[in-house]
């Protein structure tokens, strides 16, 4: 018996970070002409998933001349700017029928999806859709697995023909549900393409209107990537980039479609920030825009672009809640977008004047680019839309967009962020002093 043995000494085990990733296509093709290299992939049959328009402009064309000669190739009109489900039954009898060992994804976001699903449900036909869009916290921590064996294998090459959504490199897929009048988003590593081919030759005939929906939809996933609870030095690496090629090459792109250094540039920024959001995940503000455009058919960048000023001013306040996260120690969200404003050049001396100056330039460049300033601007009733309220905040509430949002967002938070993109942009300001580290 010793002094020892009246201390009241506590053990308790020490915390420790989670292990973190950073996965990427292990092949991605870029710069100028850059489709030349599908001649490195020999195949059988290859299946091509597009839509009409770009059959009709000749994409479709130039994608065949770099193809293996000996290859079957078969086309796969896809007429729905979202496909929904019974478009995908369809790409996957079409995959069944000429067995398939090759699908080259070609068109925007919504096709490269179409066609990640269509390789899904052809490999693995058991799969239930409905059930791997189950909610989860952590990619790597699922309820709900997604299918191992598979019954068919066939390479995914995806080579977008917009510059925004990144899906060429992402393991997110988004399908639209007309009858529930809902986007069901499916996630899991396996969905990612084998292949990205980010060739610049595709985007240069984008209208200005797509150009600046697809832009604005880049320019989120990096705002959202570098402030995420997941990001990590290698995220924040690329999100940076992204957010600094973003700001100097889109108003170019948009008011000089035919530059081609800033098409290329813009091309590059999508695929860039869709590698940082792969790994990092997005935020409340997909969360909100996937509600709200799939309510008011509203073209997804034009959503992102009404909801961006005021959630980057809800993620730099005080959070009512916040997110739990084993990754980071405190609050660093408006940090984050101080280093973003101080990358950009835009001045401030404090943390807060800085996250000031970023949301002013960010309202500039959405001026710049014609955005409408409010939802009201865009003629929706407002009766309708407060009648609207409920279903979207639900909807967004369960959509695992906001799971990496650094604040937990309460119900009552997304309606005052759906009322204040209905009033518009120019009153998005920080409801609060500085967040203290916790």
């Amino acid at each position: 018996m010793n002094v020892q043995h009246y201390l009241n000494i506590k053990r308790v085990a020490r915390r420790t970070q989670n292990h973190m990733w950073f996965r990427v296509p292990n092949q991605i093709f870029f710069n100028m002409n850059a489709v030349e290299n599908l001649t490195q992939f020999p195949s059988t049959t290859t299946i091509i998933v597009t839509n009409p328009a770009l059959e009709q402009i000749g994409h479709v064309d130039i994608v065949r001349r770099h193809m293996c000669p000996k290859t079957h190739v078969h086309v796969c009109i896809i007429p729905d700017a979202e496909p929904e489900v019974k478009v995908i039954d369809q790409g996957v009898e079409a995959l069944n029928f000429y067995q398939a060992d090759q699908i080259i994804a070609l068109g925007g976001g919504s096709m490269i999806d179409a066609a990640k699903i269509m390789k899904l449900k052809y490999e693995s036909p058991e799969a239930d859709l409905q059930e791997l869009a189950a909610p989860f916290l952590d990619l790597r921590k699922r309820v709900i697995e997604y299918p191992k064996g598979k019954a068919q294998r066939a390479r995914l090459v995806a080579i977008p023909t917009t510059s925004g959504t990144g899906s060429e490199v992402t393991p997110f897929a988004v399908l639209t549900d007309k009858e529930r009048g809902r986007k069901v988003t499916l996630a899991d590593y396996s969905l990612t393409p084998d292949v990205a081919i980010v060739d610049p030759q595709f985007v240069m005939s984008m209208p200005k209107g797509l150009t600046a929906d697809t832009g604005i939809d880049c320019l989120t996933h990096a705002l959202e990537a570098g402030v995420s609870n997941y990001a990590s030095a290698y995220t924040d690496a690329n999100a940076m980039q992204a957010i600094r090629l973003v700001f100097k090459y889109l108003p170019t792109a948009f008011a000089s479609p035919h530059d081609e250094e800033a098409r290329c540039m813009m091309h590059n920024a999508a695929c860039i920030a869709a590698m940082a959001f792969s790994n990092a995940s997005v935020g409340v503000n997909h969360a909100l825009a996937h509600a709200f455009g799939a309510r008011f058919h509203i073209a997804h960048g034009k959503a992102n672009a009404l909801m961006l000023p005021h959630v980057m001013a809800y993620n730099a306040a005080v959070p009512t809640k916040f997110m739990p996260s084993p990754y980071t120690k405190g609050y660093v969200a408006h940090k984050k977008y101080a280093t973003v404003a101080d990358l950009l050049g835009l001045g401030g001396q404090t943390v807060p004047e800085k996250v000031e100056k970023l949301i002013a330039a960010t309202e500039q460049l959405l001026d710049q680019l014609g955005f409408p300033r409010s939802i009201a601007e865009m003629g929706i009733p407002r009766d309708e839309f407060e009648g609207a309220i409920p279903e979207m905040v639900k909807a967004a509430f369960d959509d695992p967009s906001w799971r990496s949002n650094p604040r937990m967002p309460l119900m009552q938070e997304l309606v005052e962020l759906f009322w204040k993109a209905y009033e518009g942009r120019g009153t998005a300001r920080l409801a609060a002093v500085q967040p203290q580290a916790v």
